[in-house]
């Protein structure tokens, strides 16, 4: 367990390392995609496919995020896709146990309830709309 928190920590600060670089990027890059590459592009990688920096030390290893439409008869599973990233409603059988909760980390980002819950549904939406963005035909 101590092993399993110790790379998900790992994870997180490459992916904050990775967000902070595209923060020099000559073109703005789109919110969306920003938060993506902050909390997810460590293990999933920079374009979904699940080759993140950290990809390698996990088992099983990250899913390739641009396949979800496809796997899923071409249509994006937007309400699915919420569930899983939020992670507190989601009983584990049907997520990754492996991927961290995402709704408890984005609400210790913030004071207050009322904001807790805006931060994480804010940034909950702004993921899927970027994975929904980079699903392959």
């Amino acid at each position: 367990m101590q092993v399993k928190r110790m790379g998900l920590e790992i994870a997180f600060v490459a992916g904050v390392l990775v967000w902070f670089s595209s923060a020099f990027a000559k073109e703005p890059i789109p919110p969306a995609k920003q938060a993506y590459l902050r909390y997810c592009s460590a293990c999933h990688g920079e374009g979904g496919k699940g080759d993140g920096v950290v990809s390698h030390l996990m088992n099983p290893r990250p899913a390739d995020l641009t396949q979800l439409a496809k796997k899923n008869n071409g249509e994006f599973p937007f309400m699915r896709v919420i569930r899983i990233i939020d992670g507190r409603e989601t009983m584990r059988a049907h997520g990754d146990p492996d991927m961290p909760v995402w709704g408890e980390i984005f609400a210790s980002e913030v004071p207050g309830a009322m904001n807790k819950e805006a931060n994480i549904r804010g940034k909950v939406l702004l993921i899927t709309e970027y994975l929904a963005s980079i699903q392959e035909k």
